[in-house]
């Protein structure tokens, strides 16, 4: 599933270049220039992950911090000029989980987003087993099974119905199922996804059970906890 990133930073040349490195990397990444927007942003949204400059013109990172922890337990890395190690040792001490020097390689920082994650995603994740039908979706493996066989899923299929199963017996719409920033392509593989997962899991994919479409806002997966 794509995970979402904000990434707090007054340069405007570096956000660009981290939102498009990352872009590639299947991240969908959201910018601030300053920490007033982002609170605004964090108001609103919910991220995987967020990016935060140590020091910028409109305060210090180190309040931003305070702010997110009181919120979400969300991770953060910061950015810092090379040197500043006080600094370095009082955002660890207030919450910060990682930190990188100013300047750096677009993949160190990336190498550092794919571990942070998979070390959050270890040890908050619990089990959870999703049921519709004969179907069963175990969190754990990642794996959709009826009558304990495995039913195959491209990685797609498998991060479209994720989605899907995080916001059960919710609407989600076409924008929030896209895998990045969306535009009429994406929103169209988004129906063809649908169209596929619907074919193996649905008797008559044309006369949806479980995932259904709600006219005018997007689609919906009837299921229950088991």
């Amino acid at each position: 599933m794509t995970k979402t990133i904000l990434l707090v930073d007054d340069d405007q040349r570096l956000r660009g270049l981290l939102k498009d490195y990352l872009n590639k990397k299947n991240y969908k990444v959201y910018t601030s220039q300053d920490f007033s927007e982002a609170k605004e942003i964090l108001n609103f949204f919910i991220f995987d992950l967020i990016i935060l400059d140590r020091m910028m013109p409109s305060g210090d990172g180190i309040n931003l911090i305070n702010h997110i922890k009181d919120a979400a337990q969300t991770p953060i890395i910061m950015l810092t000029a090379m040197g500043e190690n006080n600094n370095k040792i009082e955002g660890l001490k207030i919450g910060a989980d990682d930190y990188l020097a100013k300047p750096f390689e677009p993949e160190e920082l990336y190498l550092r987003i794919e571990n942070l994650l998979k070390l959050y995603q270890k040890n908050n994740q619990t089990e959870l087993r999703i049921g519709f039908g004969n179907y069963i979706y175990d969190n754990k493996t990642n794996s959709l099974k009826i009558n304990n066989e495995e039913l195959y899923l491209t990685e797609g299929e498998n991060n479209l119905l994720l989605k899907l199963i995080n916001n059960r017996n919710n609407i989600l719409s076409r924008e929030d199922l896209a895998d990045k920033e969306f535009d009429e392509s994406e929103l169209r593989k988004v129906d063809v996804g649908i169209t596929r997962l619907r074919q193996k899991i649905e008797k008559i994919p044309k006369q949806p059970q479980y995932i259904k479409t709600i006219r005018g806002k997007g689609y919906m997966l009837i299921c229950k906890e088991i």
